[in-house]
């Protein structure tokens, strides 16, 4: 038998594993507290000295996809921190809501992501007896039905009850310490072990997740510096009214984000069309809009029809802010940002200036700060916050709060300064890029001119080079001059070519062709007069005939795309022909 014995406890959400942890060691426990990161306690039960590890608990119905990479990391690290490895697991299920199918594929998905082994050292842990009436725990769960079975069945069918409320002589607790003394003799003393390799990819994923969120707070901080000494100047725009506007996917706590910042009274109806409140905050009129939410995973065609007409007239008031709300006690995957950005596009592009993320929920962060659970979630949350230009802020209580609320309104401060700033500047840069489309515009000539130019041309050469046969005369061509007044309205590459292009590909063309009929007059030159050396009585008749001979080669060989004979060699050859 092991001289400790090594607990983790494990389950959903305000499950009651905080409250059994607390109450197996005998320490006091304020039930209020929400466990965000794995805590280590320890004790001694019956002579037996335990250390158990408490864990952030799932939603009982969330797939491990919709569960946030830092809570799946504080599962694994649980293993860890109790080294050399627990030697039981207890997997804490609370009597007070019925036991359906996706509780089950929860429950199955969280505990196999630690370790496919988990079950052969897992006990079931049934709280808040007290809503089992008359039922024993043994017939609550024959009662519940397929799916409570297969958990138990996965669990070798060791579970307990234990409710610290009823346990008043103890027996609950001495029962849970028999089952896990047997299960631990059973396994002979043998502890779970979660691989070396992945435990070491754990740490140092968790090391760069750190660092790179230091570098984000720190890169916010130093943009709102600048942005402040701009604002101070401004600093009687704080008295200005102040509209804002909330979007974001269904159960994200636009609702409560907006009470918050009124610090109002809330509704949890349905938002089907556009709900505007009013009130002051800090002497400042602020008009709050909420808008109907969009489905979270579906795409924006599968929302109601009212969705899109309403954030559209929710944006005719000409909102100062946008808030985008995210719950931050929740994944955020690629399939959440394409569907946030079908729904925004309409908004424009721009929209992304007028736009802050704000994350509810912020408690299940604990000691996390928010760049923290930016930075694990990875490239679809970090992108959609470099998207709205590195800003947000999180509510860390959804209850009213002035200290949250304030710096948040600082934030929107900062963002309408730093929105005037980008007009100002595209202003500048639509002037200047409206002055270069122009000069642009003026280097562009339609293609059928430009061919119409090319053969014009061609023919001109071609003329030209008859012209020197004849005279036994080589002069240099000049350049093919383009009409400058060609010019089209639209750029399209298809049907306009780029004059400054043009030209150096003209030069390259007709450069080619006049260094090749160069050549040719001057070879042809230099036989006649070889020719003449020898004979020293050549009469007009022989002069004639020989130009003759040339004429007639010109216009066999030359052709339209520059001629097929390029070398004095071959001119020799076709002559002896």
């Amino acid at each position: 038998m092991a001289d400790e014995l090594r607990l983790v406890l494990l389950g959903g959400y305000r499950s009651g594993k905080s409250n059994v942890a607390h109450s197996f060691l005998n320490v006091k426990y304020e039930s209020d507290q929400i466990t965000t990161q794995c805590v280590k306690m320890e004790g001694n039960v019956h002579g037996r000295k335990i250390i158990l590890v408490d864990t952030p608990g799932w939603w009982k119905w969330d797939q491990l996809c919709d569960t946030p990479k830092r809570l799946k990391a504080e599962l694994v690290r649980s293993t860890n921190i109790c080294p050399p490895g627990p030697h039981v697991f207890l997997l804490v299920i609370d009597v007070e809501l019925a036991f359906s199918e996706k509780h089950r594929k929860a429950a199955e998905g969280h505990m196999q992501f630690i370790g496919d082994d988990i079950w052969n050292q897992t006990i079931m842990v049934f709280t808040k007896l007290k809503h089992l009436g008359d039922k024993t725990i043994e017939q609550f769960v024959e009662l519940q039905g397929e799916d409570l079975n297969k958990l138990t069945q996965k669990c070798g069918n060791r579970y307990v009850g234990f409710d610290t409320d009823l346990d008043t002589d103890g027996s609950q607790a001495k029962e849970l310490f028999r089952q896990i003394e047997k299960l631990v003799a059973e396994n002979k003393g043998h502890f779970f072990k979660v691989d070396a390799t992945r435990l070491t990819d754990l740490e140092i994923t968790m090391k760069n997740v750190k660092e790179k969120a230091a570098a984000r707070e720190h890169q916010v901080l130093e943009k709102r510096r600048k942005l402040e000494k701009i604002k101070s100047a401004d600093a009687g725009q704080d008295a200005t009214p102040l509209n804002i506007v909330l979007l974001g996917w269904v159960l994200s706590g636009k609702i409560l984000a907006g009470s918050v910042i009124l610090d109002a009274d809330i509704s949890f109806d349905k938002t089907v069309k556009c709900v505007r409140t009013c009130g002051e905050v800090n002497g400042r009129q602020i008009t709050v809009v909420d808008t109907p939410s969009w489905w979270k995973f579906l795409p924006h065609q599968l929302n109601a029809d009212s969705v899109k007409t309403e954030i559209l007239k929710a944006m005719d008031s000409s909102p100062h802010a946008i808030l985008l709300v995210i719950p931050a006690d929740t994944s955020f995957l690629e399939e959440q940002m394409k569907v946030i950005l079908e729904n925004m596009r309409p908004l424009g592009e721009n929209v992304w200036r007028q736009t802050i993320v704000l994350f509810t929920w912020g408690g299940s962060l604990g000691n996390n700060p928010i760049e923290y659970h930016i930075e694990s979630e990875g490239d679809a949350l970090v992108g959609l916050i470099e998207m709205c230009g590195n800003r947000y802020h999180v509510f860390e209580s959804m209850t009213d709060d002035h200290t949250q609320v304030n710096q948040l309104l600082e934030k929107i401060e900062e963002m309408i300064k730093e929105s005037a700033l980008l007009e100002s500047n595209d202003e500048h840069q639509r002037k200047k890029k409206k002055s270069q489309e122009r000069e642009i515009l003026s280097e562009w000539l339609k293609v059928e001119d430009v061919k119409k130019v090319l053969n014009e041309e061609w023919e001109r050469s071609d003329a030209m080079m008859k012209e020197m046969l004849k005279t036994r005369a080589v002069r240099g061509g000049r350049s093919i001059d383009l009409p400058l007044h060609l010019s089209g309205e639209v750029i399209n590459t298809q049907l306009f070519v780029n004059k400054q292009q043009l030209k150096g590909a003209l030069e390259r063309e007709w450069n080619r062709r006049e260094a090749i009929d160069s050549s040719r007059i001057q070879y042809k030159q230099k036989c006649l007069d070889d020719n003449a050396d020898m004979s020293s009585c050549v009469d007009d008749t022989d002069i004639q005939m020989s130009l003759v001979k040339v004429h007639n080669w010109y216009q066999r060989y030359h052709l339209s795309d520059y001629g097929s004979v390029s070398s004095n060699e071959e001119l020799d050859k076709t002559d002896q022909d």
